[in-house]
């Protein structure tokens, strides 16, 4: 069944906005301190402790599955939860994983195609997008066909040194690469800087339909990737991660969190 465009826009405004008005139906204190969270698609939430734990939460804040990590990934992506992605600068190799966290595939970057590949993550199913330190550009990179498709370098007046970007993200067609102290970098498919999300406090960024939103000032801010309006609201309460979905918000800090569900 197709829904008009407009009732779905409504939809996601209101799963949104529930962010400010939300029931807490569970509170979990984890045994280390959480230094990264995310979720996917479906809504699961993942965190990634200091001491290398891998844990998935259901909505129903239900812990899933636990996976100890031999080396912190450098970037960790759900993606839709059926196929994780991981980054491992140290040995330049990226991994995905299946529900149960078993690696199902592994490669390793070819220094033909990549230098010193500083930040990876995924495009579409197999592809990569990669920031080279070597020269500071920023490549796609096909695995089928083992070609480099893109390979633009990154304008030279959007930083001093490449290695202060610590993040780098694929969602709607656009690339994202996270700068602390400035902001978020946007580019194109074609690798094509388009503009600065200026933000002197974020450390992380996440993603729900047509927006892209991050925690400043104890704000949740919204940038809109297609009309570049923004928006923001307040916090509930601090936060070192905030993560909205469709069915759940999850408030995250240190080691604990809150599981949240809108307001009927």
């Amino acid at each position: 069944m197709k829904y008009p465009l407009r009732f779905l826009f409504l939809v996601l405004v209101l799963s949104v906005s529930a962010a400010s008005a939300q029931v807490k139906i569970k509170s979990i204190s984890l045994s280390d301190t959480i230094l990264y969270a995310t979720v996917d698609r479906p809504g699961d939430l993942y965190v990634i402790t200091k001491g290398g734990q891998l844990q998935r939460f259901a909505p129903d804040a239900t812990l899933g599955v636990v996976y100890k990590l031999g080396t912190l990934p450098t970037q960790f992506d759900p993606r839709d939860g059926s196929r994780l992605f991981a980054y491992f600068r140290n040995d330049r190799h990226y991994a995905f994983y299946n529900p149960s966290f078993d690696m199902t595939a592994s490669y390793h970057l070819d220094s033909s195609f990549v230098i010193e590949p500083w930040l990876v993550t995924i495009s579409g199913d197999h592809d990569i997008w990669v920031v080279d330190a070597a020269d500071g550009s920023l490549k796609k990179v096909t695995k089928a066909t083992e070609t480099v498709d893109v390979d633009v370098k990154i304008p030279p007046g959007l930083y001093k040194d490449v290695k202060a970007f610590t993040a780098i993200r694929e969602y709607q067609g656009f690339v994202f690469l996270l700068q602390p102290r400035k902001g978020i970098q946007v580019f194109n498919r074609m690798g094509k800087w388009l503009r600065t999300i200026e933000s002197p406090t974020l450390k992380s960024f996440n993603f729900i339909g047509e927006e892209l939103y991050y925690i400043e000032a104890n704000k949740l801010k919204f940038f809109n990737l297609f009309t570049t309006e923004t928006r923001e609201q307040a916090l509930p309460q601090p936060a070192q991660f905030f993560l909205v979905t469709d069915e759940r918000i999850y408030s995250i800090r240190d080691k604990t969190i809150d599981f949240f569900t809108p307001k009927p």
